[in-house]
Formats: structure tokens, sequence, C-alpha cells
């Protein structure tokens, strides 16, 4: 049987402390203690009644006394209201978790109900079998005693209470099956008694539908002493009358005389509150009429409901005993205060009515002894008559040396006074004022011109006769003469002294020297505006800095959307500035950026602005172009040939050239932000078209860097998803005719769409992903010449390098580490890096390179022919090979330029003692040229494309070993 939890008696009788009550006992002991004193201060002040001491210690004991009493009598019936309150929910809770309890069984009886409705048998007329199961669910479940079975005529069918096929007497059709047969909706009856069991019952009935009608209802029994069984076994106090009442109001369980209450209708007040409300309280008789407050709950899904009724005593007598007591602890209180206020009383005034003749003898200039006193105050005051005299000659002289003191801190804070009769004319001043002035003062008309300046004087003679005329006062900052001739700043005041009926007999003021602070707060404007300033000026230039060049091209933009005008901004960023920055160091690279910083202001006028945006970094912002871009032109070409020109630093000479990118406004940017990324995506075109250059802003840039990322997006997934792919092209020894080796070169097609190193490249470096790229291509590129080796092809494979990683720190020990993982034999290995990579700085290069070298590892020049090395430098590089571009191979038949060039790398190649490699190979004419002119080794579309790692194997099956190449066309792969 479920049972519930109840709130323990103890705590329904707790004191629920509120905050907000206490709040509100506070301010009612403020405001009666307040009022009791303020009517005996006006009593004793205004009535001219002089009250003794004990009779006020007698009223204040009583004031102090009442508002706790009173307090505490309201705190209490507070705190029972609220006690009360509290259980009055404590109690509706506990007859809702009851009420949910009952609903709880009836809902359970409902669905077995239902689910035996469903059964087979019944639907095949095999009433026994179903007996059998029905009864052996009714002793397992415990939801009821039997289960009925009527067919739609109301007659019963069978009855689990006894076996089956037992005669079963005839009973009354009652409302509920009628209900249940005319809706098809459940129902609970009444109370009635079973013809079989012969006792209190009630039944949960439902329909039994077969092919869609209602063919019979089938009832659980629950006994009514099962709602008993549920309320006894609660725990509940034993003064407690509860009781389960059915939606017609019959009592169908009860914690007490349940046989003699039990099947009968509630009282009526009861049943009229369940109909009205489905929970509340309400004062009524039991049926043993006993007045109880009653607290109910009905369930809005069953129309069941629960009542409590408890016994007022139960209520109201912890009450009338707690007031009792506090009755008589009042009484004690007021009788204990009474006593001991008139003890004290006594006391308190005897010690001062003792001080009464000394006092009076101090007011005459007498002294006389002061008797002994036994309160401390009084002592106290005993003391200070003592004392008074020797004290008023001691105060005397403090107030003489506090008058010196305050004419001095006058004169030190330069503070002077003075002071005007109306009625004699005269005018007093203070010595600290003559000192200001550095004379005599004279009279105000005289001070005019010479120790006030004319406007000075106007308004201080404007703000005297206003004090004087309507007696406002004024408070004035003006400047003043010094009698040498200094500047001083001067605070006047004024303020007017009224005579006895009120009229303005004269005025008096104070002159206070601020010069120091007008000239520090001078000092501080310049150091704010220095600041400020600073704060949008570049340190290094002196140019505009990003801040100032945004607010400045903010205005610029308004202005232009307002007029309706055209301007645009220049983005400059500086070619081959890092070279410079890194071998020269620092400081050399800031003087270059001052120079340039100097030719772009040359290069502008003075409604331009030029600024830094930050490193090598520069913007100018022109904001009246016209109707046509002419003068944007104008300026960056301008630009261009002034930064082009040679820098001349100490001894150096350094060449530079800018790369600029044309943003024009409105048309592409009406803001900053947008104005300076269109700019800096023209800049980005002009860099890739050659740089010292410049291009104006287009959509297609947009779609250009969109596609950028776009392809910074693939090879991010490409690396982290193992998509990327690496392809080997053959390199033939055209001296032997015979397979020397395999360019790996790297392709991204993770989608299907395949896109070139020339695209991708740029973007890693961009994107600071060319570290982990080159690192995985030297991976892979060492895997699979290991997979090779096993197999049987033992050849060299060259990896390119890129300027950003060749220029990483570490890359040496980085390859280092990629061997010995991948146990490659260095020998194996050629390292390719462009021309570029290495003439950006050539020290570092060769550190590098050596040590690339020390590993084992071969190094190729790659692009050789296409930079601006030196061949004093070329001879200091530790190289294993050149490469001759594939851009003179592709033009030999048809260019004599690039013959020559080609033939100058051959010579140089062989002078040098390197091996000459060429690229692009892609006729016979070609390759028989490169091998009348002496070049070891070549690759190209005429040998082979590159291939997949299994396929470039199948190819090397297929000619390795051939005494010589089929100048005709070899029958390779891809052509």
């Amino acid at each position: 049987m479920q049972r519930l939890v109840f709130v323990p008696r103890s705590e329904l009788f707790s004191v629920q402390r509120v905050e907000r009550g206490d709040m509100e006992v506070g301010r009612l002991r403020i405001f009666l203690s307040g009022t009791l004193l303020g009517r005996i201060l006006r009593h004793k002040i205004f009535s001219g009644t002089n009250w003794s001491v004990r009779t006020l210690l007698t009223w204040l004991v009583l004031a102090c006394l009442l508002p706790g009493v009173v307090g505490a009598g309201i705190l209490f019936l507070y705190e029972y209201r609220a006690e009360r309150a509290q259980r009055e929910r404590d109690l509706l809770r506990t007859a809702r978790a009851l009420t949910q309890a009952v609903d709880s069984h009836l809902l359970q009886a409902q669905t077995a109900g239902q689910v035996l409705a469903t059964s087979r048998s019944i639907a095949e007329h095999d009433f026994a079998g179903f007996h059998a199961r029905a009864r052996e669910f009714v002793a397992l479940s415990a939801l009821g005693v039997n289960v009925v079975l009527r067919d739609a005529g109301g007659r019963l069918v069978l009855n689990t209470a006894v076996p089956y096929g037992t005669p079963l007497p005839r009973e009354p059709v009652r409302e509920n099956i009628d209900q249940v047969l005319a809706t098809g909706v459940p129902a609970i009856s009444d109370i009635f008694t079973g013809g079989v069991l012969k006792r209190p019952i009630m039944s949960v009935d439902v329909p039994v539908e077969i092919n869609g009608k209602i063919a019979y209802v089938l009832g659980i029994g629950i006994l009514t002493d099962h709602f008993n069984a549920l309320l006894q076994s609660q725990d509940m106090p034993p003064d407690w009358v509860v009781a389960v009442i059915n939606s017609a109001g019959t009592i169908v369980g009860r914690s007490h005389a349940a046989d003699q209450f039990v099947g009968k209708k509630t009282v009526p007040a009861l049943r009229q509150a369940l109909t009205a409300t489905s929970q509340g309280t309400l004062e009524a008789l039991t049926q043993e009429g006993t007045p109880v407050i009653t607290f109910y709950s009905r369930s809005s899904v069953t129309n069941w409901g629960v009542a409590i009724g408890i016994p007022r005593e139960s209520i109201m007598g912890p009450l009338w005993r707690t007031l009792l007591l506090l009755a008589i602890g009042v009484a004690a209180l007021f009788g204990i205060g009474l006593v001991w206020a008139r003890f004290v009383g006594r006391r308190i005034a005897y010690s001062f009515e003792v001080l009464s003749e000394p006092a009076a003898a101090l007011g005459e200039g007498r002294s006389m002894p002061v008797p002994p006193v036994h309160v401390k105050e009084a002592c106290d005051v005993a003391d200070a008559i003592g004392r008074a005299g020797s004290l008023l000659q001691e105060r005397a002289a403090i107030i003489r040396a506090k008058e010196t003191e305050l004419a001095e801190a006058h004169r030190l804070a330069r503070f002077g006074t003075w002071h005007l009769d109306l009625r004699t004319g005269t005018i007093q001043v203070s010595d600290t004022l003559r000192e200001i002035y550095g004379c005599e003062v004279p009279p105000m008309p005289e001070m005019r011109g010479t120790l006030l300046p004319e406007a000075s004087w106007q308004r201080l003679n404007t703000a005297l006769q206003d004090t004087i005329r309507t007696g406002e006062e004024h408070d004035l900052e003006e400047q003043a003469y010094h009698a040498g001739g200094s500047m001083l700043w001067l605070n006047f005041k004024c303020q007017a002294v009224r005579g006895d009926g009120g009229e303005v007999i004269a005025v008096r003021g104070t002159v206070l020297d601020v010069t120091k602070r007008k000239q520090a707060e001078e000092r501080l404007r310049t150091s704010e505006e220095q600041m400020r300033d600073a704060a949008l000026h570049d340190a290094l230039t002196g140019l505009p800095n990003r801040a100032l060049v945004f607010e400045y091209g903010g205005h610029v933009l308004a202005a232009s959307r307002r007029n309706h005008s055209r301007g645009a901004l220049l983005f400059i960023d500086l070619d081959r500035f890092k070279p410079i920055n890194d071998l020269y160091g620092h400081e050399t690279g800031d003087r270059v950026l001052q120079a340039v910083a100097g030719r772009l202001l040359e290069c502008t006028r003075d409604e331009d602005l030029v600024g830094r945006l930050g490193g090598d970094e520069f913007v100018i912002i022109l904001p009246h172009l016209g109707e046509g871009l002419h003068r944007a032109d104008a300026v960056a070409r301008h630009v261009i040939e002034s930064i082009s020109r040679p820098f001349r630093i100490e001894a150096l000479e350094l060449s530079l050239s800018p790369s600029i990118g044309i943003s024009c406004f409105p048309d592409h940017a009406v803001d900053m932000n947008a104005l300076i990324h269109t700019a800096d995506l023209a800049m980005y075109q002009a860099k890739h078209t050659g740089r010292a250059g410049y291009q104006y802003y287009r959509a297609e840039l947009d779609r250009r860097a969109e596609q950028a990322l776009l392809v910074e997006q693939r090879l991010k997934k490409a690396l982290k998803q193992h998509a990327l792919r690496l392809h080997y092209q053959p390199v033939i020894d055209i001296r032997s005719n015979r397979l020397v080796g395999a360019e790996a070169l790297l392709r991204l097609d993770d989608d299907g769409e395949a896109i070139g190193p020339d695209r991708f490249i740029p973007v890693a470096e961009a994107a600071g992903l060319i570290g982990p790229l080159g690192e995985w291509v030297a991976i892979e590129a060492c895997r699979q010449h290991k997979a090779w080796l096993d197999q049987g092809l033992n050849t060299t494979i060259a990896i390119n390098v890129s300027p950003l990683q060749f220029r990483q720190q570490k890359f040496a020990d980085r390859l280092s580490r990629i061997l010995a993982d991948t146990g490659m034999d260095p020998a194996s290995l050629e390292i390719e890096v462009t021309e570029s990579a290495i003439m950006e700085n050539i020290d570092e290069a060769v550190r590098i390179l050596n040590r690339i070298k020390a590993l084992g590892v071969k190094v190729a020049l790659d692009d050789f022919g296409t930079g601006y090395s030196s061949l004093s430098s070329l001879s200091a590089l530790p190289l294993d090979k050149l490469k001759v571009d594939q851009s003179f191979v592709r033009r030999i038949e048809r260019d004599q330029a690039s013959r020559a060039v080609t033939d100058a790398i051959i010579t140089l190649g062989r002078n040098l003692q390197l091996e000459v490699h060429g690229e692009g190979i892609e006729s016979e004419t070609a390759l028989r040229y490169l091998q009348e002119h002496g070049c070891h080794q070549a690759q190209g579309y005429w040998f082979s494309r590159p291939l997949p790692a299994a396929e470039f194997a199948q190819w090397c099956r297929e000619h390795w070993g051939r005494s010589e190449l089929n100048t005709a066309g070899p029958a390779v792969a891809g052509r």
C-alpha cells in the first residue's frame, strides 16, 4: 500500500521568522519610541514644566520598555499568522498528496481494466480462460478484490470472487454501467453492497469493444477497506480526522469510525466546498459533532477528494498559552523596570543637585569646593567646573595664536581679503592682498588699466555693482597685473553684508592668487595635447598612425557622401624591405622607413594625408579627385618613381620598390575598413603582376580573395584528412640515356578539382601552412623512396622547398629528423631551393645550405636565371646542381635570347663543376640542343608527365635499362 510523507507535527507548530516581519517590527518600535519621547519632550519644553531626573528616568524606562513589549506582541501575532498559514499550506499539500494517492490507485485500476478488456479470450468467448487470468491478475496486482464482466444488457457474465460457473445472483444495473455502455467512457461507481462479497464496495468500470462495438462492461471492484487502510497507514496525529470522498460526496474511507460513517454523505458544507473549488479550508463539524478546521483537496481527474479535519483546540491552544506567558512576562518586566528607575533616579538626581551651587559660583567668577558625587558623568562635570577657569585663559591664548597662524596661512596661500563699507566709502584690505599686487591697493576705479586689464576690470566692476544692487554673490577668475609688470591670475569672490533692515551696507570679498594653478593647468593641457598627438602619430616616422588614418578617413568619407565627391586611398607596401631589415638590422630599416615617409610627403599636397599603418605599409588618402582618376594615377606614378630611387643610409645604397593598391570612394567602399580592405587586395594584385607598380581595385579581386580562402580551407582539410598526393616526374641523364631520379610534385585534388602548385603554394605561404605542407611532402617522399627501395627501385628523389620554408628556423634540424624517422639514405634526397630564397640573405642561406650538405643531402638551385643573383654570390654557395628554368628551355627553338641564357647557364655550371639540369622539355629540338651544349640531365613532358607513385613505378619497369632515348618521341605516359 502506498505510504505518503507528512510534515512532522512539531514542525507544523514551529515559528517561521520572516525577514520582512523583522523589518516591520523594527519600524514599529522606532515609531512608538519616537512618538513617546516626542510627546515627553514637547510637554517638557513647551508646557513650561521643569521635571525632575527621577520622573524623566521613569518615563524613559517606560518609553524603552513599551515599544519592546508592543513589538513582541505584534511579532508574536505576525509569527502566529505566518505559522498558521504555513500549517495550512502543509495540510493542503498533505491533502493533495492523499488525493493523488487515491487518484493513482483508481487510475491504475482503470488502466488495468482497459488492458484486461483487450483480452482475446473475451473476443473468443473463452470466459473460463479469461476468468482464470483475471483471477490471477487480481491476486498479483492488489488493485482490487475481483473482476466482474457484464454483457451489453447489464447481466453478469462472470465474477472472479467465485469459481467460474458458479451461479451469480441478479443485481440491478447501476447507473455508471449504463453510462459506460452509452458513452464508451470508463466510469467509477458509487459505493454499493456486492451481491457476491456482501460488503461495501465500489467498482471501476471500462467498456469492452469487439469489432468496434461495446459488447461488455468490465469492472474491477475495490473494497472501502482499502481506503481505510490507506489512511490508517499514514501515521497521522490521533486527533486528526481524514476522509476520502468520492465525486458524489459519499465517504469512501475514513481514519476514525470507518464502519460507522463509510458509505454516508459527508456534511453539506464540505460537499459544497468540494464542488466549488479544488482545494481550500473551512470550519465545520465532523459527523461526531466535533468542531474542526477542515483542509480539503479534490482531484480534477476523478473528482474524488480528501478532507483533513483538525480540532480547533489543536491550533488555538498553543496561542493562548503563549499569550498568557507573554502577559506575565510583561507585567514582571514593568514592575522591575519601575523599581530600578526610582532607585537609579534618586542617585542621579542627588549627584547633579549638589553641583548646582559650584556651577553658579563659577558663573559669578567665584570658586567653591565640589562635594563628592557617585555618578561618573557628574564626576566629569565636577572636574570640568574645577578646570573651567584655567581653560578659559588657555583658550583665549590659543585663539590669539590661531589668529596669528591664520594670517600666516593667508600669506603663504596668497589669500587676501577686503571689506568695502558702502556707508563711509572706505575700503580695508589685508596685508596679503597688498603682497599679491606688490603695492598699496587703490580704490576700484583707479585699478582700471593699471592693476586690472580693461576686460577684467569691466567684468569685476559689473559683478561688484550687481552684488551691491541685488546682494547676489559672485565668483570670478580674472587676469591682473603685478606692480612689477608680471601677469597674475586671481580668483575674486564678493559677498553682500546686510544691515538689520536687510539692506546691503557693505561688500566683503577674497582674492586668491591662482597663477601657479593656471600655469599647471596650461602645462597639463599642453602635455595632454602632446600625448594625444603621440597617440595619433607614428613614433618612428611622425606620420599619422592607424588610429588617426581611420579617424581622418571617416571624416573624409562622410564629407564625400554629403558632397557627392570622389576620393581615393593608396595602399603602399614596400617590396624587398624585409631582406634589408634582416641583413642590415632594424636601425637601418627604421631609417629607410623614415626616408620613405619623407618621400611620400613630397609626392602629396597639404590637403592629402600620408599615414603609416605599421611595418612597411603606408597609405595616402586623396580627398578630392574630381571627375577622373588622373590625379590618383599621377600620385601613384610619382610614388613609384620616388621610392624606386636608391636610398643612401650612411655607406649603404639600398634599393626598394613600392606595390600600390588604389581604392576609390564611394565607388569601391563607403567605410574605412572596407576601403583599406579593397586597397589591400589591389596592392596584392600589384605584387603578383611584377611589383613596382599599381593596380586599381576590381570586384574580381574579391572573387580571387574568396578563391584563395577556399583554397586555404581545402589545404587545411587535405592536411587534416591526409588527402594530399605526390606525383613523380622522371629525371633522365641525357648523356647515358638512363633514369637517374624523380622530382616529387605536390598535387591537391581532394574533391576531384585539381589545383596547381602555382595557385596553392602562395596561399599556403600566406596562411602559414607552408611549414606543415613542406614537412608532409618531405615525409611522404622519403616514405615512398623506402617503399620503392623495398620493390627494388633505387632512384634519387628531389623535393621543392619554398622560400618561407627554407628561411624557417631549424629547417635543417627538421629535415635531419625526417631522414632518421623514415630511414632514407640522405644521398638519395635532393633539395631544390629557388634563387630568390637564397639571394634575400646570402650569409644566412650559406649557413643553412652547409647544414643541409652536412647531412649528405644534395642541393639544387631551381629556376636559375630568373632572379637577380650575382656570380660572386653564386660561387660561394655549396650547390650540387643548377636547374635551367623551363621558361628558357621552352623558347629555345624560337628565341635567340633564351638560347643565349641557356648556353651561359650550362657554361657557368660546367665552370663551377656543377651538374646542369634542364626542365620543361617538350620537344625533340629542345632535347637535342641541351645534349649538344653539354647539359647533364633533363625532365619534361617529352619523357613523361608527373605520375602517381604506382604509375611511376610501372613507367620505370617499362623504360628502365633502355640503352638510348627514343628521340622521335617515346611512348611515355600522358603524352
